[in-house]
């Protein structure tokens, strides 16, 4: 039996195990929990399992209890519970036994927990599903297990009789209404849209990334009890005496710097420097340090650190690091802690040998002193063979995307323009430049500086000199006649089972290959994907012969009317460029031709243009 839906005590005991270790030893311990939202009304329930919300007390021996809130979230429910029980026991920590339920009441529940400077964790051997989730990120601090948040859609409640056009104003303003939520609990409201596009009978469950992405875990578990205690203060009333006079307060003074705004400043220094040649990059480490340092699990002086990043520069004198977008997380009370993902590429002195991938960091940083006192990370992919920085022009492409493609001043736009502006000097310093002289935007792309001629020239000429196969001369047999006939994930298509909802969601919107089937491409991380051909009148998925990470960047060019299909993919191994077509023939995949169409910069342009 699952312990969410057992009796208290099956409960009470990992919960227990993990709260001493929580309020023990935070600094060692992560703690975590299994959390889906949804719910986009007031009337809207998810799947929930237990009575009215109630608040039981875990005992913790020398230490604080920690408080469980138990039941299903309802309009009937008193938060003040929670207030007056925090207030009596001393706790600072929440954790849930929770189906979901009431939005409106899960939210109170969110907001009293941040203003009451608690945090919340939670297990998979409990339950914080649903609208539950709204109140779990109300923690100050967030903990939850790698891989137990799911996310779905939302249903309505089975006694609601509202009518349709009720329901679809009620549903656009309480999914308003949860998104400000989200932003004023600085989660990513996009963790909304995601589980909006999974069905109500379906799970998307979260990779410990995608957690720490979408901001639903946040903050140092050793910084927990820290936190709780200066969230807990209220700030100073200023009486009406001791107001300026309005002829004394003409202009307003500038608002000071947080302490987590000058820790991301840093942040951002830090790796521009790290970008730069090797006399200006170690001359910022100097100052960056403070005099003793826990570097990557030892306790080193500021010289032994200076030193290994002196080596390190030595062998790769050209580097560019740069912070994914949005991967940045950082907690402060006496120190910052500072987390993210960064990508990176870099080259030898002498010789092609060039290295490229991302890292996870972790820094603690003084905002007393501006120095790193602690520094720690790990490598979590690396491009095998690289010998151009991908990933970072993959990065300048998605924000010159939403530079470029979004309307008005948008903070997202903004954000995305000055990212690609203070990119550009990175690559150009590495010997990357984008476009050439008498080139048209669309024409525009990023290049090894002084080369003579555009990758789009060499694939036209190669695309011209080639006979590739045309679609007309491959019409489609047969057209989709009556409904489509979606997968058996329980039977004959088990196998695919893992990609129902992306399965069941492309094929939904009718076909677009070859008569009668669905091709759905899905992406298994940066620059990799798999594709799935679902036949739409039989409901039998198939798995199409190139994607992974043997095909990388995969990019695909097909018809309804016809079953030729062409595939672009670049290889790792040769630094190669190709076009595959194929041939379907409802059973099975026959190339036609493949032909090399230049190097890795042939691929970062789409298929349809090197087709052109």
């Amino acid at each position: 039996m699952n312990p969410a839906h057992g009796d208290t005590a099956t409960l009470h005991s990992p919960i227990k195990t993990l709260a001493l270790s929580a309020v023990g030893v935070w600094g060692r311990v992560v703690v975590v929990g299994r959390i889906v939202l949804g719910a986009v009304a007031s009337f809207l329930w998810l799947s929930a399992a237990h009575a009215d919300i109630i608040v039981e007390r875990i005992e913790i021996q020398n230490a604080p209890p920690v408080l469980l809130l138990k039941g299903q979230f309802t309009q009937s429910d008193d938060p003040q519970a929670l207030a007056r029980e925090a207030a009596a026991s001393g706790a600072k920590i929440v954790t849930f036994d929770s189906g979901g339920g009431n939005v409106v009441s899960a939210i109170a529940y969110g907001r009293l927990i941040r203003s009451l400077g608690l945090s919340t964790f939670q297990l998979r051997s409990g339950e914080c599903a649903s609208a539950c989730a709204l109140a779990f990120v109300g923690g100050a601090m967030r903990q939850a297990e790698p891989g137990a948040i799911g996310v779905h859609q939302s249903s309505f409640s089975p006694e609601s009789t509202i009518g349709s056009h009720e329901a679809v104003a009620a549903v656009q303003a309480m999914t308003a209404e949860i998104m400000n939520y989200l932003i004023e609990m600085d989660v990513d409201p996009k963790l909304l849209q995601l589980s909006l596009s999974i069905s109500s009978d379906d799970m998307r469950y979260l990779t410990a990334s995608e957690m720490r992405q979408y901001r639903v875990t946040a903050g140092s578990p050793g910084e927990l009890p820290a936190s709780a205690e200066v969230n807990k203060t209220q700030p100073p009333v200023i009486p009406e005496t001791s107001r300026a006079p309005a002829s004394e307060s003409k202009t307003t003074p500038p608002v000071a710097q947080s302490n987590e705004q000058k820790a991301l400043e840093f942040l951002t220094a830090y790796h521009d420097a790290w970008s730069r040649e090797n006399s200006t990059a170690l001359r910022f480490m100097e100052t960056a340090y403070g005099s003793a340092v826990e570097f990557y699990g030892k306790t080193v002086t500021k010289a032994d650190v200076i030193e290994e990043k002196r080596a390190f520069a030595l062998r790769w004198p050209v580097r560019v690091y740069n912070v994914k977008p949005n991967s940045e997380r950082v907690s402060c009370s006496n120190t910052c802690r500072v987390d993210g993902v960064v990508d990176w590429y870099a080259k030898r002195a002498a010789g092609d040998r060039a290295s490229s991938g991302s890292a996870e960091f972790s820094l603690m940083w003084d905002p007393a002193t501006s120095k790193i006192v602690s520094e720690t990370g790990k490598v979590i992919e690396t491009d095998k063979g690289a010998s151009q920085p991908i990933r970072l022009i993959s990065q300048w492409y998605q924000d010159n995307s939403t530079c470029r493609g979004s309307i008005g001043d948008s903070p997202e736009r903004t954000a995305a323009c000055s990212r690609r502006e203070a990119l550009t000097p990175k690559l150009e310093a590495v010997g990357w430049c984008y476009g050439r002289e008498g080139e048209y935007g669309y024409q525009m792309d990023w290049h090894v500086c002084g080369t003579p001629a555009t990758p789009s020239t060499d694939v036209a000429t190669t695309m011209k000199a080639i006979n590739a196969p045309k679609a007309r001369d491959y019409p489609s047999q047969g057209r989709m006649i009556g409904k489509t006939i979606l997968p058996d994930f329980k039977g004959r298509d088990r196998e695919f089972n893992t990609f129902r909802t992306r399965i069941r969601n492309g094929m939904s919107e009718g076909p677009n290959f070859a008569g009668h089937f669905s091709v759905i491409q899905i992406g298994c991380g940066t620059g990799c994907s798999g594709v799935i051909v679902g036949d739409n009148k039989t409901g039998r998925p198939s798995r199409f012969p190139r994607g992974g990470e043997a095909n990388m960047y995969l990019d695909l060019a097909y018809q309804l009317n016809s079953r030729l299909l062409a595939a672009q993919w670049l290889d790792y191994d040769t630094d190669r460029c190709f076009i595959e077509f194929f041939d379907y023939d409802r059973t099975s995949w026959k190339v036609l031709s493949k032909f090399d169409i230049g190097t890795t910069e042939a691929c970062y342009r789409d298929i349809q243009d090197n087709l052109q």
